[in-house]
């Protein structure tokens, strides 16, 4: 059921403004936000926290070496280190990072 108030009318809402909303905030440390939200990220399990991790750092490599114009060349390392737990190195010929 709609609400209403005594007269069978729906009571007028506030105007929100941006400002309201932003008080209501606060700010958090993108670790804090990184942490809260693996699942939006792609870390939610360790297959597909391994899969994502190798995914960004290719891009990465594919993006910068297309940016610089660079026929790409892209080496990628996995090494097991224990049950669940991976080593990965990704390694281009890109410009590098400053």
């Amino acid at each position: 059921m709609p609400n209403v108030n005594e007269t069978g009318e729906q009571p007028k809402r506030r105007a929100v403004t941006a400002e309201s909303m932003a008080a209501k905030q606060r700010d958090i440390s993108v670790s804090e936000f990184f942490a809260k939200n693996r699942h939006l990220l792609g870390f939610d399990n360790p297959r597909k926290a391994l899969l994502t991790a190798i995914k960004e750092a290719v891009d990465n490599s594919l993006d910068a070496c297309e940016e610089a114009g660079i026929v790409p060349e892209v080496w990628v390392h996995i090494e097991a280190t224990g049950p669940n737990r991976y080593k990965i190195g990704v390694q281009d010929n890109g410009p590098g990072i400053v």
